[in-house]
């Protein structure tokens, strides 16, 4: 080493430590809450290498009890067990001021939300009973028309081709129709909002302005998908055309066009962000639970038929696909919709403390302190589901729910407390219509990356936090029409 290596050693080595130790401790001075070691104002960086893979190990690391870590300069406290679900879902912690901690365009997005004014009485309207039952019988319509393209038998990646499903039907509830029946609008969707989530990863709120080329994508991916609403607003304003969706909601509230693409994204993201990945998930674990595959396929095709068979006045068999008969006479789907979130939904909720000091376990999570608590705690608690690593559709049977209920709380599928998801029903009817005309129109297959009928649920990918994620080995749906 020369004397400039070992003098620039000299100089660069106490700043290192400075960083790395100076915020090092066991137990935050404030909180009294066991802390994990952090790099100064970035905190803990294992969170933006692999954020599923450091919460797991921290709460090896922290005994299965409160923990907290910072990121950012911000403090983020992680509840545990019962006590934890308790003060999370019961306290009013603000929801989108947890998760623009990880993405700081969420703030133009709550702009754009206060200038609509009354959010919530639009997504009633078109998230409501009566739209989804006007709805229904065009969503299967919808459905049926990307289902022809398939053909009578063959192959896919369903986490591609079930997407396709689900972004055709999302379109006509979240945007508009002119999107949702041009296939061609579809796919540019599909490519838009693939490069506005490579673009939007933890690792990027590190470095918000730097330019990335998945942030360059993202950007790009943004003035496509205005123009693409820009000439759907155009066409209306020319044409003198109404429809009675989200589209021309915005367009009769007087919102920018900016604003516009903004919320209709906003929807639009939360009905495509898990919804095409779950149906898949569904069907695979059903390929690997034949006793299961076969009561739900022959739900679905009772229904099925019973559509084709009553009532001499319609033309199709899809019109009497309505959404009280999706809802009500399909109580096995139902179970195993709400099985496969709770296998497959284990990462955490992420809020912040936005009120005042909450004391969890005699231990306090001051004002302006950020909270997790992570699903896995109560989905794969065996004092609520028996065997919690066994897919088991029995779980939601009613009366495993009613004797569930004298514990509280005990499944997030769709949220909890205070942030019960507002499209529900709406991923519920998208996910059932897909199901049933699949196992109805087809007889299927999943075959694992080896070419073998799956037998073994395949893991799930875990590099990204708040989203159910592709298997992490390729999977192949085989199909063949039924005679």
């Amino acid at each position: 080493m020369t004397v400039l290596q070992l003098t620039v050693t000299l100089l660069i080595l106490p700043v290192i430590l400075f960083l790395y130790f100076g915020h090092r401790t066991d137990y935050h001075e404030r909180l009294h809450i066991r802390r994990k070691p952090g790099i100064w104002y970035i905190g803990s960086a294992g969170f933006f290498i692999h954020p599923y893979r450091f919460l797991k190990h921290s709460m090896t690391w922290a005994e299965d009890s409160m923990f907290s870590f910072r990121i950012l300069g911000n403090t983020i406290v992680v509840l545990r067990g019962i006590s934890g679900r308790d003060a999370f879902f019961t306290r009013g912690l603000d929801f989108m001021a947890g998760y623009r901690l990880l993405n700081s365009e969420l703030d133009g997005i709550a702009r754009t939300v206060n200038a609509f004014g009354d959010l919530g009485s639009m997504m009633s309207k078109f998230f409501g009973s009566n739209a989804l039952e006007r709805l229904s019988p065009l969503l299967v319509e919808d459905a049926f028309r990307v289902l022809e393209k398939w053909g009578d038998d063959g192959a896919n990646d369903p986490f591609t081709s079930l997407n396709e499903i689900v972004f055709t039907l999302a379109a006509r509830f979240t945007v508009c129709r002119e999107f949702s029946e041009d296939p061609k609008k579809i796919q540019a969707l599909i490519s838009i909002f693939k490069r506005l989530e490579a673009g939007s990863s933890h690792t990027s709120a590190l470095f918000p302005w730097f330019p990335t080329p998945a942030r360059l994508k993202k950007l790009v991916a943004g003035v496509q998908l205005y123009r693409m609403i820009s000439a759907a607003v155009l066409s209306r304003k020319e044409n003198g055309y109404r429809e009675d969706d989200p589209l021309q909601a915005m367009i009769d509230k007087g919102l920018s066009l900016t604003e516009t693409t903004a919320l209709l994204a906003m929807l639009f993201v939360g009905a495509t962000t898990n919804t095409g990945n779950v149906v898949t998930w569904i069907l695979i674990y059903l390929e690997a639970n034949p006793k299961w595959k076969l009561l739900v396929q022959n739900e679905a095709r009772q229904l099925y038929e019973d559509s084709q068979t009553l009532g001499p006045y319609h033309d199709t068999p899809q019109q009497l696909l309505t959404m009280t008969s999706i809802e009500k006479q399909t109580p096995i789907i139902d179970c195993c919709i709400s099985e496969t979130l709770r296998m497959l939904f284990t990462c955490p909720f992420l809020r912040k403390n936005v009120g005042d000091d909450i004391f969890v376990d005699q231990k306090c999570v001051p004002h302006g302190v950020y909270v997790m608590f992570p699903t896995a705690d109560l989905h794969g608690n065996p004092c609520f589901y028996p065997e919690p690593n066994k897919f088991n559709p029995e779980n939601f049977s009613a009366g495993a729910v009613l004797k569930r209920q004298q514990h509280g709380t005990t499944f997030l599928g769709w949220g909890a407390g205070h942030h019960v998801c507002p499209g529900r029903r709406a991923a519920q009817i998208i996910i059932k219509i897909i199901v049933i005309l699949i196992l109805s129109k087809f007889d299927t297959r999943i075959l694992d990356e080896g070419g073998e009928l799956v037998q073994k649920v395949p893991e799930q990918l875990e590099d990204t936090l708040f989203r159910v994620l592709r298997a992490k080995e390729a999977m192949t749906l085989c199909y063949g029409v039924r005679h």
